[in-house]
């Protein structure tokens, strides 16, 4: 039998606003990761985030509010593990090799981590205020590998569009991130970064690997 400072025990801990809101956006990635975007709802989520269902709405405006702020969270994890790599001061070719370690490495390069990618990227056509984030995150992530790619081809004096070749190695490193993500047994993480080095350097000559 429960105690009497059990009973009186509040259901859901009471914590700070800002740590709610965390606890909710880490449950709701995780139910992601476990069952796509069909899992991404109030009560999978609350029971998840072991907290009262109302609070998704008071804190989110609703489930597609909190979807949102997901998809900044995640893109701002990616922005911070790569923010030592694109935005470190070394050299072109330093950074570029970085980066493509960075996106083949966890927590980048995780099946839980891939498969919530997944479940946004199906959201992203279809929702206007996903899509907005979506494209500023991604302009800014083309160009970062767009300008290392610029001066690496004008050191070597090759001619080449370095952002459209930035936009092919990161269509490719999306597309060899789906085909691990699906089956491992095809792609894995040396033969994934291999392929994008043999693209780059299809373009612009031997690279630091």
């Amino acid at each position: 039998m429960p105690t009497a400072a059990q009973k009186s025990k509040p259901r859901f801990a009471r914590v700070e606003a800002d740590l709610r809101r965390q606890m909710l956006i880490d449950a709701a990635i995780r139910c992601l990761a476990e069952g796509g975007i069909a899992a991404f709802t109030v009560d999978r989520i609350s029971r998840e985030a072991n907290v009262s269902r109302g609070l998704i709405n008071h804190h989110f405006n609703g489930i597609s509010g909190l979807l949102i702020e997901v998809y900044e969270a995640m893109t701002q994890s990616m922005i911070a593990a790569g923010r030592e790599t694109l935005f470190f001061e070394g050299s072109a070719e330093e950074r570029l090799a970085q980066v493509i370690e960075t996106m083949f490495r966890p927590p980048m390069f995780s099946k839980s981590s891939l498969r919530a990618w997944l479940a946004l990227w199906g959201e992203v056509a279809t929702n206007p205020r996903l899509k907005a984030s979506h494209r500023k995150s991604y302009d800014a992530y083309r160009k970062a590998i767009g300008d290392a790619l610029g001066e690496i081809a004008v050191a070597r004096k090759v001619k080449t569009n370095g952002e459209a070749l930035a936009m092919t190695v990161i269509a490719l490193i999306d597309g060899l991130w789906i085909e691990w993500c699906l089956d491992s047994s095809v792609v894995n993480r040396d033969t994934a970064r291999a392929a994008v080095y043999d693209v780059l350097e299809a373009r612009l000559g031997p690279l630091m690997r």
